[in-house]
């Protein structure tokens, strides 16, 4: 296919793009508490509109996946794309540092503004009306397009994990994540797990200085933290290793020894740095502070563990978007996610795992949230021929 015809095939209608990208924007689909019904409800419209195939999944409490299917010349083995519904919410300190309203999903000076709009409300456009565009050409791919839009992927990824007991992820090879690179192909993204540890010691008077205090032990703990290192997972290809603490809560009131206290410990993983290692590592440390510190105990609550993942460089999928790319004029470059994404859930069907999408990942879940219009522009057209291609 020369760039000629491939600037003709992928013409888009960008006037759609702008005003469904800012319609979802509108749509404070705030998580927590998890508000993505309306979301959920424009998407079912936009398909059936569109005459796309629209099936809805129930998650919990109302909230809902929304799945859309372009049927293929083959189902045997389909594309997916995939983007979630939810955004963060934005504080009210947050609020007075915005140049517009949050939610307004704004287009001024080359760009998209409000919360979402890089993550991931602009992908989440460019893939929908993208699928659109085939349906309106007359297109069948070789094989089924899946767009599959979850909700809770900003916290504990329920819609995701909810479909892994779906028969029709089986069939799927490829999921294509549309979160914010800049454009830029991520062809390995980081790991991700994450628990709570309960730290027990015994209360005391305030003024006797006395007790087993909790915060006492979990300074120590602390510390043995910034002192452990990964260095087999250091300056590796996609970063380094690292954990830290997130949160921290402990005391009944100023004149009581703690002897209980609630820390929040996160970890982040380069690909082939197990989740479960990190926990083993816990787990040494806590038992030789308990030797050297007798009368307090230490439990480990594991909340999620994500793994990471790296695609071959010789996949077939990277070197297809190379030439769209490049039909398309726009640079190609690879790179990984530091994040981790609905993509991490995923992989546990076995399925292989690009991410690409518009926007910067540096201006997100902040004030003066954007997306370059551009960048909208140019994705739209990458997923249109993906799937053309596929």
């Amino acid at each position: 296919m020369n760039s000629e015809n491939a600037t003709s095939s992928s013409a888009i209608d960008v006037e759609k793009l702008l005003k469904t990208t800012s319609d979802l924007v509108k749509i404070k689909s705030t998580n927590p508490p998890g508000l993505e019904g309306a979301v959920g409800k424009y998407l079912i419209e936009f398909f059936q509109k569109g005459s796309i195939e629209t099936r809805s999944f129930p998650v919990e409490n109302g909230r809902f996946d929304v799945v859309a299917r372009i049927p293929g010349k083959s189902s045997s083995s389909p594309l997916a794309f995939t983007g979630h519904m939810d955004v963060v919410p934005v504080s009210e300190k947050e609020v007075t540092r915005w140049n517009t309203s949050p939610f307004s999903g704004e287009i001024h000076e080359g760009f998209l503004y409000g919360r979402g709009s890089s993550d991931m409300k602009g992908g989440l456009a460019s893939a929908m009306v993208a699928m659109e565009e085939i349906v309106k050409k007359g297109i069948t791919p070789s094989e089924d397009i899946y767009l599959i839009v979850t909700v809770d992927e900003e916290d504990s990824m329920k819609g995701s994990k909810a479909l892994l007991k779906e028969s029709f992820l089986d069939t799927i090879p490829l999921i294509i994540v549309c979160e914010p690179t800049s454009l830029k192909i991520c062809t390995a993204g980081k790991g991700r797990t994450y628990a709570n540890l309960k730290i027990t010691g015994q209360t005391g008077h305030g003024s006797q200085g006395k007790g087993h205090n909790v915060i006492d032990f979990t300074r120590l703990l602390l510390n043995k933290m910034k002192e452990t290192t990964f260095p087999e997972y250091e300056n590796t290809p996609y970063g380094d290793s690292f954990w830290q603490a997130l949160s921290i809560n402990a005391g009944i009131e100023p004149c009581v020894v703690p002897d209980e206290l609630n820390l929040k410990v996160d970890a982040r993983l380069v690909p082939n740095h197990k989740t479960e290692a990190i926990w083993g590592e816990m787990e040494k440390l806590l038992s030789q502070l308990k030797i050297e510190n007798p009368g307090y105990e230490g439990t480990i609550e594991i909340i999620d563990q994500r793994e990471g993942w790296a695609l071959p460089s010789t996949a077939p999928i990277i070197s297809k978007v190379k030439g769209i790319y490049e039909n398309l004029h726009i640079p190609f470059e690879t790179t990984f996610f530091a994040g981790t994404t609905d993509g991490s859930i995923f992989q546990k069907k076995g399925m292989d795992c690009i991410i690409l999408g518009p926007g910067n990942l540096g201006c997100v879940h902040k004030e003066n949230e954007k997306v370059a219009i551009q960048e909208l522009i140019d994705s739209c057209k990458i997923y249109f021929e993906i799937m053309r291609q596929f």
